[in-house]
């Protein structure tokens, strides 16, 4: 009787080999530098099967070796980490009024950085065009300097549809609606595109470059324009069965409250954010968010009631968001937060007086790792999230 035998299927051994690469680097960045004997034990491949991965990503550039400096007798062992020299990525961030490119390393150090205004365009194709040059002069940059461009992340507005890189219906953004994002940006750049919106992004820079290195559950939370959040669980973002989750900006705060752009009605981002705020200050028409800041510290009475009631909401906002995903740490980002954050050891007291009193000593509410650029970071964080997944596609071992 003729033996049939199994044939391996390609496709199925690259799957296999890349989920093992994926959990070895991972491995490699959060103990670094890490052993081979410790990577057996921690992603109980075989000895062999990991010697293969870690020569190949040697080879590939991602990870590097180096001797251990513990030990005088017999030899030493040789140690493995991350290797951020040899790859470059730019992150974009498109905001409502302005963009910012970055070039970060593998590490999210930001090398180099571009940014401009783009107040009262609501042409995206104008928009891209006033970036285009920046991203150029970085991946010019790159080049130049003996490295290779790992790909490009893109930081904006949401709600998108990003499997097929498209900006669905953005509030109080206009043009853009229904705009092929990553698609016009892979036709003008040449190069790998990841979008994803402002808020996540930021908290993907977080989770990879940032507290993310020693917590694996955070929320993230965008104060500017709009109020916007990612949420980070167990080192995963989380999405949603609609992509919404994390919407913590359309929590509802005010019962039957001014209308929100989302169709909600009282939500956060309605009383909260910048353009939230100078509604509810009654001095506040034509003036900016700096002008209202001053007014408090001269104790205008408007300007101080006002302020009381931001941070009432915000207590009350997240004093909920620790009930309902019970993370490790809150960071806060965005343009406003600068303006907010002298108050944040008071609003940390009432929030800790609201939670469980179990868990009132950990509450943690942490600034934002990367400031004003955490976006832009974040949009570069894409990319290395994507390194991390798929590190046979992204430097082309497969």
């Amino acid at each position: 009787m003729r033996m049939l035998r199994m044939r391996s299927k390609p496709g199925y051994l690259t799957q296999v080999k890349q989920s093992n690469m994926s959990a070895v680097l991972k491995s490699i960045w959060e103990f670094e530098p890490i052993s081979r004997v410790e990577l057996v034990e921690r992603t109980d491949l075989t000895s062999g099967t990991l010697t293969n991965l870690t020569q190949d990503m040697i080879r590939g550039g991602i990870i590097r070796e180096s001797e251990s400096s513990h030990g005088s007798v017999g030899r030493k062992r040789m140690l493995l980490r991350l290797d951020t020299e040899n790859y470059r990525i730019i992150g974009i961030d498109i905001g409502r009024n302005a963009f910012e490119v970055v070039l970060t390393d593998l590490a999210g150090r930001v090398i180099a950085a571009s940014e401009g205004s783009t107040a009262g365009m609501d042409n995206p194709d104008s928009i891209l065009d006033l970036i285009t040059p920046s991203v150029q002069k970085m991946k010019a940059l790159s080049s130049d300097s003996g490295n290779k461009l790992l790909g490009i992340g893109v930081s904006i507005p949401g709600p998108m549809d990003m499997q097929q890189g498209i900006l669905l219906d953005p509030p109080n953004f206009p043009g853009w609606e229904q705009y092929p994002v990553r698609a016009e940006l892979e036709k003008r750049m040449e190069a790998t595109v990841l979008i994803n919106d402002d808020a996540r992004s930021s908290a993907f820079a977080e989770r990879w470059f940032g507290l993310g290195r020693t917590t694996s559950h955070l929320v993230h939370i965008t104060m500017g324009i709009g109020i916007g959040g990612g949420v980070v669980m167990n080192g995963e973002m989380l999405y949603g069965a609609n992509g919404l989750y994390g919407q913590i900006g359309h929590i509802t705060v005010v019962h039957n409250g001014e209308p929100c752009a989302c169709g909600n009605l009282g939500c956060w981002e309605t009383v909260g954010s910048i353009p939230g705020i100078m509604r509810n200050w009654t001095d506040g028409h034509g003036k900016t968010i700096m002008n209202f800041f001053e007014a408090v510290q001269r104790n205008d009475r408007e300007a101080a009631r006002t302020l009381e009631y931001t941070l009432s909401i915000l207590t009350d906002a997240l004093t909920n968001l620790f009930n309902v995903y019970d993370p490790d740490v809150i960071v806060m980002g965005g343009k406003l937060y600068p303006y907010l954050s002298r108050y944040m050891p008071e609003i940390r007291k009432r929030v800790q007086s609201r939670v469980y009193p179990f868990v009132r000593e950990r509450v943690r509410i942490e600034a934002s790792t990367f400031g004003t650029s955490q976006s832009a970071v974040g949009a570069a964080a894409l990319i290395f999230d994507r390194l991390m997944r798929e590190p046979l596609d992204m430097i082309g071992l497969s």
